[in-house]
């Protein structure tokens, strides 16, 4: 989420650098020599290039091509057009299908696009927030709500900072995105979360909380909520809420 193609590549591996070893790398930007170049090679005291499985975007340049190959050809290039005209027509809108033995199960697709100013969004907790914490929050809401639940996403300055995917419960996904956050060097105090459907209890948000969070999104629907606006006011975050009816982010 960047002003121009170069920042939002640095951002990106700034973000997540160990993540990038291996990864895979998607744009809406045509990739050119100057970008692949940043995204090869590394920064580190090492020195050692980073091994990217694939990179995909709307196109690539020569230049770019020949130096994102690796020499056993295993680093897959991805031409996709599309990728440049994107924006919230071009959600899949059919059914997502997901095999199981003997047969396989029908999911509906995730639709939800998160409006920071709908007339469902429900302020639990705090003062309204600046248009940068907005700006966090969306990007913390695109991210988390495509990643495998339980997750928690905390995001500053239009850049992820650690993202805590897949784990049994909240409060465990909140102290894996606080800890990738740390383990990148990222200084978390004043940083914004998505949680991708709401706090069962309060020690999740008690974490994000003690670690520096000055803003979450999470959705409404637990047995707890009064109790965890309570804890959110007594931490002095804004807390918002979207019915999780309508955009929890349960999305695989």
């Amino acid at each position: 989420m960047a002003v121009n193609p170069m920042h939002a590549i640095r951002q990106m591996i700034a973000g997540d650098p160990d993540a990038l070893f291996g990864g895979v790398v998607i744009t809406n930007f045509c990739i050119t020599k100057i970008i692949a170049a940043d995204l090869v090679h590394s920064r580190q005291a090492d020195g050692v290039n980073r091994v990217l499985d694939g990179v995909v975007g709307p196109n690539f340049s020569d230049e770019a091509i020949e130096i994102l190959a690796r020499k056993t050809g295993k680093c897959r290039i991805l031409t996709n057009p599309a990728l440049q005209h994107l924006n919230e027509n071009s959600l899949g809108q059919g059914p997502r299908l997901k095999s199981v033995r003997g047969g396989y199960l029908v999911q509906p697709n995730y639709t939800f696009v998160l409006d920071m100013k709908a007339e469902d969004m429900i302020l639990a907790s705090g003062s309204l927030l600046t248009d940068e914490q907005a700006q966090d929050l969306v990007l913390a809401w695109a991210i988390g709500s495509m990643s495998t639940s339980n997750t928690i996403t905390i995001v500053k300055d239009r850049s992820l900072l650690g993202n805590g995917v897949g784990q049994q419960h909240r409060a465990a996904a909140a102290q894996l995105a606080v800890k990738r956050a740390l383990d990148s060097g990222h200084n978390i105090e004043g940083a914004v979360a998505y949680s991708d459907s709401f706090f069962p209890f309060r020690d999740g948000l008690d974490f994000l909380a003690n670690a520096g969070i000055t803003a979450i999104l999470a959705s409404s629907g637990s047995v707890r909520d009064k109790e965890i606006a309570a804890a959110a006011a007594k931490h002095g975050i804004t807390l918002l809420w979207v019915p999780d009816a309508v955009g929890r982010g349960f999305c695989h």
